[in-house]
């Protein structure tokens, strides 16, 4: 693109202070300038979200946007990126407004504003009255703005919209959120621009098809969709790294009682010694508690602080800004930091332990050489034996860049149900129309209308008849007109409940004094505490002062007791593309493992030092050792028999060693399970991870004549019949029908403790199982299906077994081998952890007679007074004071829940309405005048109100032809004689 399509004095501005323009920017404005919808792909600190951003100052600077209205909006994943690019914005923007001065032109006022769920209701009400040019938000908040009728109206101009780091958020349900509200911006806005920014993503195309969504061309009933253009836009120029796999030779002299954690903290001081800034990456928040308090042990001032997403926002901006100004040497953070906030230039970045997906390694690292052609520097420090493996494997693929693909989710009908409601809200649709323009959102895009309907059967209460709270009506649907509109308080719901971050039941941690919000802590762990007991989070001691349903209140203290908090999270589960890595490296260290020179091509090839291409090769050569057979590979499944000599059991502990990652492997041990039940009439009991299945067998069984029973073909059926039975379905579940907002809270200061949360969900589930078609355990399924399990690989690999191409060889152990340590502990940790539910499905056998005789026993059985019958039915029917319905369609859902009301309490119920809120309902009536009827049907029956549209049913359900009902439209006479 020739840079002169700019405005002459940004051109002046740009050259006087970057001299050129990137690659990519060029690129970027080449297609941007044309109002192309981009996909731009670039190494961080490639200028790229700055292109996006210049070229739109350039427009309203120009004028070719007129102000007075939002016309750029940018989405980024983080609030924290927010603060960033508002700080990096206001700049450019100030410099560009004093260069249009002295040259005495006039600057148009640029506003430039964050509008998330920090911002103060006054910023938000004056955010209203004069929208900001440029609004940064969040996927949630932009959600929020959608289902206000007010708020709206900040999104009626718009001309672009930036989506900053894409790729964090494709790969799940968050993007599926974020897209439709995209797409939903359309129905206010128009066509707009789209750009969207990442440094690592894959595949291209179908990110760009993501990015783009549909147009809808035609209309009902023959409605045509058209594919929107996304280009995408790569820079010539490739990030270099500076990769290393690190631990220290004299490792065994350092450590104290075994522990690898004395060795590691002496070489981090040592990084720490040398270098201004360092950021350290951990796979938990446990491991960056303790990582940083030791790192400070016996300094005389703090080195590190943690950095994750269980401490208050306060703080960590404050740790950031700390580590920018050079007050810190250090931040052991999770991956709250890595995409690409601010926290000015890092000298060295460390992985202390192995990441589990290679898109992540290359996140964390690019934090370093943050600046346009400079080397991203980064080590790995394994922690144990497996570890060594992942990191050797992960090193090299950085190294080539072979990142993951990543999969949108197809068709969510959980986020579908959010998506609704919120459209729902702001105004009366057609259900054809809704669903046609549904379809235009790329993950919706093959949505089928049984699955549409089923999901507004649900929002619309008509699985109510379970009696479940949780099932009540969100929505009304006049069946007559084909349209849906949103019940009263149906927006407060989605304010409560909105998003895609499934509830922990986290309490708050507050200082005693002042109530401010330090973090929080996980439940499990609250309930392991009691008052005056200390713990260690944030570099401070703190001791229990008071524990309430909501909070934990603190002060600070210098017990030396030092407690480290957890966090009870999901297990990740590794993908097939580093599993098959993993694998193949095994495959090749068969061959190579005593050889001399291989461990100078560990070196070479996978950049371990001479501690860790050493360390490596103990632990593989400890493992042949164990099993005395070849490795596990890609084409070796080793069976191990663990024979513990203390067990006494009638079952044996069989391992098998896939390596198959646990998108696999999950699936693969149900499947095994079910095949069994359906054999033997039980349940195999597994435990799984990333690398191994472990199966409790029959001492007298042989292992290898299950493993050819599932076949692809019998895959699903097995599944199928053994995966409801799980919690880990029930979790999945209750994860989902939070975010249909079926299993809701009350209050945004009220905590719903995860143990409650629970019970609500396993009674809401066992009330629609019976159900054929409840749409949220059809997408607990689909979830299992598409997104948590690789049933596509799985039946490869299942195939490979089945024709030999994956050997497979026994063996005896005394002990669990170096390989099977990891699922060993997490046995333990199962028995430590499990929840108190019966094996198997069985039921009791004991009387319900016996039942009944221990709940009422003689002294329980009492008379229900008449008063409190009567006052209950009341109640129930909305006659009694204070329950009546309280606007026109409240009353309309009323009539057709009920589906029949008698004339006597009808009008028991238009006096109460009348009472309740000094209301007309005559004047309710009249606009509802032609689908409301009474009806008799015979002389000898009284009359009753209903809905027309509920006729045909009810002469199904009475057997009595429609034609033969003594049928008359309802009048407002009686009721205007009654007012």
């Amino acid at each position: 693109m020739d840079f002169k399509k700019f405005h002459p004095l940004i051109q002046k501005w740009f050259e006087e202070k970057y001299q050129t323009p990137t690659d990519i920017q060029l690129k970027a404005w080449q297609q941007i300038s044309r109002n192309e919808h981009v996909l731009i792909t670039a190494p961080t600190g490639s200028g790229k979200t700055f292109a996006a951003f210049l070229w739109a100052i350039n427009q309203l600077a120009s004028k070719k946007w007129l102000g007075g209205q939002t016309r750029v909006l940018y989405i980024s994943p983080l609030k924290a990126l927010n603060n960033d690019i508002k700080v990096n914005l206001l700049q450019p923007l100030a410099e560009i407004k004093e260069i249009f001065e002295k040259a005495d032109e006039v600057f148009p006022q640029i506003k430039v504003q964050t509008r998330s769920g920090d911002t103060l209701q006054s910023e938000r009400q004056k955010m209203l009255r004069h929208p900001p040019e440029i609004l940064i938000t969040t996927p949630e908040t932009l959600n929020i703005l959608l289902t206000s009728k007010n708020n709206r109206n900040l999104l009626r101009g718009i001309a672009t919209v930036i989506l900053d780091e894409i790729h964090a958020l494709i790969g799940d349900k968050r993007g599926s959120y974020l897209i439709s509200a995209i797409e939903r911006m359309t129905l206010l806005s128009g066509e707009f621009q789209r750009i969207a920014l990442s440094a690592t993503v894959k595949p291209l195309e179908k990110v760009a098809d993501f990015v783009g969504g549909y147009q809808l061309k035609d209309s009902i009933p023959h409605p045509e969709y058209q594919k929107r253009k996304v280009h995408f836009v790569r820079s010539d120029i490739t990030k270099k790294y500076k990769i290393k796999v690190a631990f220290p030779s004299d490792s065994r002299d350092l450590m104290i009682d075994d522990s690898v954690w004395p060795v590691l903290i002496h070489e981090f001081k040592k990084i720490l010694n040398q270098y201004n800034s360092t950021l350290f990456f951990a796979n938990s928040r446990r491991i960056t508690e303790k990582i940083s308090r030791m790192i400070n042990e016996e300094e005389k001032k703090e080195l590190a602080y943690s950095h994750h997403s269980s401490l208050s926002k306060e703080i960590r901006l404050a740790v950031e800004q700390k580590l920018k100004q050079g007050e810190l040497k250090a931040i052991v953070a999770t991956n709250s930091l890595e995409l690409g906030i601010d926290i000015g230039h890092l000298d060295q970045v460390v992985l202390i332990q192995s990441p589990m997906a290679v898109s992540s390694a290359i996140q964390r690292i690019g934090r370093a050489g943050h600046q346009v052609g400079e080397v991203s520097e980064g080590t790995i420090y394994p922690t144990f034996g497996r570890d060594f493996l992942d990191a050797a494997v992960i090193a090299r693929c950085v190294m080539d860049q072979d990142i993951e693909e990543f999969h949108p989710a197809e068709a969510p009908l959980d986020i579908l149900a959010q998506v609704i409601l919120s459209m729902c809200q702001t105004e009366t649709w057609n259900m054809d129309d809704l669903y046609h323009f549904i379809k235009t959102i790329y993950p919706y895009r093959n949505l089928l209308r049984k699955q549409f309907d089923l999901v507004l059967k649900m929002l619309t209460g008509q699985y109510a008849d379970s009696r479940v709270a949780e099932l009540s009506p969100r929505l009304s649907m006049d069946k007559i007109d084909g349209t849906v509109t949103a019940r009263r308080g149906t927006d407060f719901l989605l304010y409560l409940n909105g998003g895609t971050i499934p509830e922990r039941g986290h309490y708050q941690l507050r200082l005693e004094k002042n109530k401010a919000r330090i973090g929080e802590l996980d439940e499990e762990f609250v309930w392991e505490r009691k008052v005056g007991e200390t713990f260690n989070l944030g570099n401070q001691i703190w001791r229990i002062q008071r524990i309430t349903h909501n909070d934990v209140e603190v002060v600070p203290t210098s017990n030396p007791l030092n407690i480290i908090p957890f966090w009870r999270a999901e297990e990740l589960n590794r993908g097939f593309h580093l599993s098959e890595k993993i694998a193949l490296f095994l495959e090749q260290a068969n061959h190579h493992l005593n050889d001399l020179n291989w461990k100078k091509q560990l070196q070479t090839m996978h950049y371990l030092d001479d501690g860790a291409s050493q360390a490596l090769i103990d632990f593989l050569k400890r493992q042949l050792e164990a099993t005395g057979t070849q490795l596990p590979h890609r084409h070796h499944l080793v069976i191990e028999h663990y024979d513990d000599p203390f067990n006494k059991s009638d079952n044996k502990q069989v391992i098998l060693h896939t390596l198959w990652g646990g998108r696999m492997n999950h699936p693969f041990a149900l499947a095994l399970s079910a095949y069994w039940k359906e054999k033997y009439g039980y349940a195999l009991e597994t435990i799984v991870n990333n690398d191994c299945i472990l199966l409790m067998m029959p001492h007298d069984f042989q292992v290898e004549d299950i493993l050819t029973a599932v076949k692809p073909e019998n895959l699903e059926n097995f599944i199928r019949l053994q995966l409801e039975n799980t919690g880990f379905f029930g979790a999945k579940f209750r994860e989902n029908a939070g975010r249909a907002i079926l299993l809701t809270r009350k209050s945004f200061n009220r905590r719903v403790p995860l143990w409650q949360n629970r019970l609500r969900a396993k009674k809401l589930l066992n009330a629609v199982i019976k159900y054929p078609d409840f749409p949220i355990v059809l997408e607990t399924w689909r979830e299992f299906l598409q997104d948590e399990f690789d049933l596509e690989n799985l039946k490869i690999l299942l195939d490979e077994l089945a024709s030999g191409v994956i050997k497979v060889s026994q063996t005896i152990t005394q002990s669990p081998s170096p390989f099977a340590d990891g699922l060993i502990w997490k046995q333990t940790n199962k028995y430590m952890y499990e929840d108190d539910r019966p094996y198997g499905d069985s039921t009791s056998n004991i009387s319900d007679q016996l039942i009944k005789d221990l709940i009422f026993s003689s002294d329980m059985h009492f008379d229900i007074p008449p008063e409190v019958i009567e006052i209950f039915t009341a109640k129930r029917q909305r006659t009694a004071e204070g329950y009546a319905p309280d606007y026109a369609l409240d009353l309309m859902d009323w009539i057709k829940e009920r589906l029949l009301i008698e004339q006597s309490e009808w009008d028991q119920l238009l006096t109460a309405i009348q009472q309740d809120g000094d209301q007309q309902p005559a004047v309710w009536l009249q606009s509802y005048s032609d689908k409301i009827a009474k009806v008799q049907f015979n002389d000898n029956t009284p009359t009753f109100i209903v809905s027309i549209e509920n006729l045909p049913f009810i002469s199904q359900v009475f057997q009595i032809n429609q034609k033969q009902l003594n049928l008359s439209m309802i009048t407002t006479e009686k009721t205007k004689n009654q007012d």
